[in-house]
């Protein structure tokens, strides 16, 4: 079939082709059918142009919207995202019944190089800049992690989704933390909210190492990066309703020391940390974030003597003698826990105390109170900061 065109040097126009593929005129084909009247109800709804002109017309339409897409993504990077996480949200917080945590902290990575601790601060920076769009928190929020993560020394700080009246209060524990034990710094790597494996696990908690990054993989072929870290659930950090209620509500009567509040709970687990802290000092390590094949069995041997609790019971025994000799006294160990508090006197499976709560009891009482905590306390912390 011919266009109809007698200028048009067009070819090969197919028999169903009412216009001509190059300048468009009608063909012969074409004339007859838009000339019948029978054919107006069929020229209304597009048929008097071949099927596969308008696929041809949506597949161009598809592929200038996927360039469109990823000239955004370039240029607003996850942020696109954030509406698509923003119903993940409501719909999380619909089926758990209470608003929970849209960020991993327990991300995996393998195959990584990482060649120095720079490169593994960086590596612990970018597993949450990675995820950051997810979150809706403040610009105000983000100036606080900043100024903690700035101020002392500490990787990543991420507040995603906490109110900021709450960020602000968590701010002002860890910030007076670090001012009452200025030598802490440089191996805490996180402190970030999270998930718990059940939602009343625990309200915060210290973990000395997470291994994330070449968990798996060779030692020989790739080093190792640890995150030492404080972890905030989400039941309770991101429920204003549920910590409403005071914490005695959920742990029970003087299980605290006194006057504790649900803030004031992540000064206890800073306590873990500066006695993980003054232990890698003592073994003249400064953080546990890079492990490589030159250090990976002298860490793990000291990872091992430190879950052992040695290091914490000797503290706490030599605590228990100094107050026994200064005030002629003969105190057990048991009596001298339960000056600070009924955590501080925990047992475990043994039923041996938990030295290692009682000096984070301690420590928790003495960012209460100052000078006017328990005498237990004082003589604890008098040894941490001696070790520190």
């Amino acid at each position: 079939m011919k266009c109809l065109n007698q200028n048009c040097e067009a070819n090969d126009i197919e028999n169903d082709d009412n216009f001509c593929y190059k300048c468009g005129h009608w063909t012969s084909r074409g004339f007859d059918f838009l000339k019948n009247k029978n054919n107006i109800d069929m020229i209304a709804n597009g048929d008097a142009i071949k099927q596969d002109t308008r696929f041809v017309m949506l597949l161009g339409i598809s592929i200038l919207g996927i360039i469109i897409f990823i000239v955004l993504l370039v240029l607003r990077g996850g942020d696109i995202f954030r509406p698509i996480y923003f119903i993940k949200r409501k719909i999380d917080n619909y089926t758990y019944g209470y608003n929970t945590a849209i960020i991993k902290t327990d991300n995996i990575y393998n195959k990584e190089n990482i060649s120095s601790l720079e490169d593994a601060k960086m590596f612990i920076e970018k597993d949450f800049d990675r995820q950051e769009y997810k979150c809706s928190s403040s610009i105000e929020n983000f100036k606080l992690s900043t100024e903690l993560e700035n101020t002392f020394d500490i990787t990543s700080v991420v507040f995603c989704d906490i109110s900021y009246e709450e960020s602000e209060k968590i701010t002002n524990v860890i910030k007076k933390m670090y001012v009452l034990f200025p030598n802490i710094k440089g191996s805490l790597t996180n402190i970030s909210i999270t998930n718990a494996l059940s939602k009343e696990k625990y309200i915060a908690r210290f973990q000395p190492m997470f291994q994330f990054v070449n968990p798996n993989e060779d030692i020989n072929r790739y080093n190792k990066v640890n995150k030492t870290q404080i972890l905030l659930n989400s039941y309770y950090f991101l429920n204003e309703k549920i910590m409403s209620d005071s914490i005695e509500s959920v742990v029970g009567k003087d299980w605290y020391v006194k006057d504790a509040t649900w803030e004031s709970t992540i000064a206890h687990e800073i306590g873990h940390y500066i006695t993980f802290k003054a232990f890698l000092k003592q073994n003249n390590l400064d953080n546990i974030i890079l492990i490589t094949k030159d250090n990976e069995q002298y860490i793990n041997n000291l990872l091992k003597e430190y879950d052992s609790g040695i290091f914490s019971k000797k503290l706490l025994n030599d605590a228990v003698y100094n107050y026994n000799e200064t005030n002629n006294n003969e105190l057990t160990i048991n009596d001298f826990a339960k000056m600070i508090s009924k955590y501080a006197n925990e047992k475990n499976d043994k039923g041996e105390i938990i030295a290692d709560e009682t000096i984070a009891e301690a420590i928790h009482d003495y960012y209460l109170h100052g000078s006017s905590c328990s005498e237990a306390s004082l003589e604890i912390v008098k040894l941490i900061k001696a070790k520190l």
